[in-house]
């Protein structure tokens, strides 16, 4: 029997807001993200994805999946990968008007979301940027809104690959003289 699932289920309650650092910068700036509070049990992960112009439709992952500083106390920070001069240029577009940013707590394994912390930034100029109400509450999720869920199955297959290698690679026939 087939289950309805709500979007409200599938992306996690909203948990809080983001606070941004720098709160006002230039696109090459490397951007922080505070959560304004930690995340749930059981989540062991999270990622962070920017929705905008000129970005994918699902997002650009601005944060990979990442158990790194996660905290379940307190906010904790997460850093973007690159500039957002950098991802603009990597979707050849220009940086313009305002970009959702939103933090999933997750299981690392099967990617389920528990909780999302969200914020904007707007680029007022493609060069500059300045950042909204920080560590408000984070508006209910849009039903179609969904966290990007590709990187599981690339996740999984090099976890595999690795294993695999570990557990039946070559083995060396000489031994370490002590």
């Amino acid at each position: 029997m087939l289950a309805t699932v709500s979007a409200a289920a599938l992306l996690g309650a909203p948990a809080g807001g983001l606070a941004f650092d720098p709160a006002e910068s230039i696109d090459t700036a490397a951007i922080t993200v505070r959560t304004s509070a930690g995340c749930p049990e059981p989540a062991d992960s999270y990622h962070a994805v920017a929705r905008g112009h000129g970005f994918p439709v699902d997002g650009q992952v601005v944060t990979a999946p990442t158990g790194a500083g996660l905290s379940r106390a307190e906010g904790f920070d997460v850093y973007f990968a690159q500039t957002m001069k950098d991802f603009a240029t990597d979707n050849r577009t220009t940086l313009d008007g305002p970009y959702d940013v939103t933090v999933y707590c997750t299981n690392g394994f099967s990617g389920e979301v528990f909780a999302t912390f969200s914020g904007s930034l707007t680029f007022t100029t493609p060069t500059t940027y300045r950042t909204g109400d920080v560590l408000a509450a984070a508006p209910p999720a849009a039903e179609s809104a969904r966290p990007p869920v590709g990187w599981i199955a690339a996740a999984t297959a090099v976890l595999l690959a690795f294993e695999t290698g570990r557990r039946y690679g070559r083995r060396s026939t000489t031994s370490r003289k002590g």
